[in-house]
This record gives structure tokens, C-alpha cells and sequence, in this order.
């Protein structure tokens, strides 16, 4: 096979940009069909992204000889049943973010694509960005010495839209399996497990301050990883500051950088001073150098950054630190 061709279940607003073109210009890679519940917004989609065929009917989709692999970008609710759909119909999975609504969901989904040996890849991407693989080359050169700890603090404010009837998706936990620590805070808990091993040991509290809609609010907690590396964390969504801070803290340098901001700098201190270092540009498309990857594995040409097993890893990781 000398290209992977691409379906996508979901077609929302986080295929626009940041990964649906991702699967059209990657290197053997290309995007041949969609799927979105509302047939006029599946078919604008295809028309806009010059794909040519398009489903109401994931099923449809996933039987379709031309569409060798899957991605998932609907809401994680849905992952669970179209992952199982899909890999037993043995095509490979490709799955946004928590990959279920629970630790449990997201293990049965491992242990299902395990079973069958069907590729199963979940969506972190930041793994494969110039600007992390650049922190990871730091500390794997020893430019930090021996990494002793790291903090998480990410600082958010209540959203105007979340103050609305139930709020986004995101905050209801019926369809995200729980707040924004899940949405946007796993990102910060990936790259530890990307940067140091897997956290084998997490605690925590998870609270709903505000009130403002069902899930929780603020997290926070402490974990060891594998490797040794001792960690805390604070996640708070209804603050009135903004702030994104993952700080690494090594025998011979201290290095703090945001998860969010792909393009911000990086600072680094040592006893020579504190320098603040530029990262490359980031890709329009966020997600196609991790798009790349999982391609390249699928062709036999190399090892996606991100599995199954790293997701799984990260949410029950997620469900600790909420004292679940």
C-alpha cells in the first residue's frame, strides 16, 4: 500500500483547520470521505474541503472499500462505540481526545483494537510540534541534569458561552466525560507521560467552585511518574487570570513553558542567567505532523508518537487527579 486513504466520523469545527486538512496534505496520506450526522453540513463540508464522498451514516462510512483508516472527531461520548464499529470491522483508529467519557471506556477500546490488531492512535498532537519535541531533546540531552520535579498550573476564566443553559459541550460531562481539565488540561499531563514515562501514581480533588455549569471546575493533585519524577498540578477554570505555566525542575536548569501557546518561547534558566529561547513556527495545521506519523506507521515507515495506550494512560491519570 503506498497510501493510507482517510474517512472522518465527525467533521466538526475541530476538523476545519487544525486536522481535517492535515489528512490531505500529509505524505502518503489522503482524505477521501466524511461523516456528519446532518447530511447538508456533511455535504458543505465535502464540498468546501474538496472531498469527494460523504455520509449521514457513520456505518456507511466505515464499510466503504476506499477508506482504509478512521478518525474519530465527534464528541467523546461517541468514541467508544464508533472506535469498537470501526475495529471490528477492521479498519485501523485514529480517535480524538479523551478516547472515552471514562478510564474504563478508554481501557476497553485498548484492549478491543489489542485484541483484533487493529492500529489504534489517539490525538495528542502536541507530541509531534517542533516546539515540544525541542523541550524533549533538552531534557534528553541532560541540559537540565537530573529532572527532579514538574508543575502544572493552568489558569483560566469562566467563559461568557459556559454561563449559557448547560454551557459548551466541554462542560457537560453527559457528552466530554467531564470538564475542561479533560479538554484542554490532558494536553499538560501527555506531555509528561511523552517526557518522562507514565504516571504510575496519581491523587487529587476534583470541585465544582462556581457552580456555574454540571462539571468540575478547579483540579488539582500530585503524581509520581515511572522514571522517578515528582509532580503537582493545579487546573483552575473560574479564576480571573489566564495563565498557562508547565515548569520542569532538573539539578542544573530550570525550564518553564506554556502548553497551550505553541508559539510562545520557551524560558530556560541556568547558572549561566535566564534566556529565553524561540521555538519554530508552528503548521497551520496543528495536528498534520502527528497525522504524518500515524500515516507513516500505518505504511510501514515508521512509529506514530501517540498511541492508544499513551490516551489510556492520560485519562486514567485524569480520573485520579479528580478523585475518581
Amino acid at each position: 500500500m503506498q497510501q493510507i486513504r482517510w474517512g472522518i466520523i465527525g467533521c466538526g469545527n475541530v476538523t476545519e483547520v487544525k486536522s481535517g486538512p492535515g489528512f490531505q496534505k500529509a505524505e502518503g496520506a489522503s482524505l477521501v470521505a466524511v461523516m456528519r450526522r446532518n447530511a447538508e453540513k456533511a455535504a458543505d463540508y465535502a464540498g468546501r474541503h474538496g472531498v469527494d464522498t460523504w455520509y449521514d451514516d457513520a456505518l456507511k462510512l466505515i464499510e466503504d472499500p476506499q477508506v482504509d483508516a478512521i478518525y474519530i472527531a465527534t464528541h467523546p461520548d461517541s468514541h467508544h462505540y464508533y472506535t469498537l464499529l470501526a475495529a471490528s470491522k477492521g479498519k485501523p483508529v485514529y480517535c480524538e481526545k479523551p478516547l472515552g467519557v471514562s478510564y474504563a471506556q478508554s481501557k476497553e477500546m485498548v484492549e478491543y483494537c489489542k485484541q483484533h490488531s487493529i492500529p489504534f492512535f489517539s490525538a495528542y498532537y502536541r507530541r509531534a510540534l517542533p516546539k515540544y519535541l525541542m523541550i524533549k531533546e533538552m531534557i534528553d540531552s541532560g541540559k537540565l541534569g537530573e529532572i527532579r520535579a514538574v508543575h502544572v498550573e493552568l489558569l483560566q476564566s469562566i467563559k461568557p458561552e459556559d454561563t449559557v443553559d448547560k454551557g459548551r459541550w466541554r462542560v457537560q460531562p453527559e457528552k466530554s466525560g467531564g470538564g475542561l481539565l479533560l479538554d484542554v488540561g490532558s494536553h499538560s499531563l501527555d506531555l509528561i507521560d511523552f517526557y518522562f514515562g507514565p504516571i504510575v501514581e496519581a491523587t487529587g480533588e476534583g470541585r465544582n467552585q462556581s457552580k456555574t455549569y454540571e462539571a468540575d471546575d478547579i483540579v488539582h493533585g500530585s503524581f509520581r511518574t515511572e522514571s522517578g519524577v515528582c509532580g503537582t498540578g493545579l487546573w483552575c477554570f473560574n479564576t480571573c487570570k489566564n495563565e498557562d505555566t508547565t515548569t520542569i525542575f532538573g539539578s542544573k536548569g530550570i525550564l518553564s513553558y506554556s502548553v497551550l501557546d505553541i508559539g510562545k518561547p520557551i524560558t530556560l534558566e541556568t547558572e549561566k542567567g535566564t534566556e529565553v529561547l524561540a521555538v519554530p513556527e508552528p503548521p497551520e495545521h496543528v495536528a498534520q505532523p502527528l497525522i504524518q506519523t500515524v500515516t507513516d506507521e500505518l505504511l510501514g515507515k515508521g512509529h506514530c508518537l501517540s498511541t492508544g495506550e499513551s490516551g489510556m494512560r492520560t485519562d486514567w491519570v485524569m480520573e485520579r487527579l479528580q478523585g475518581k
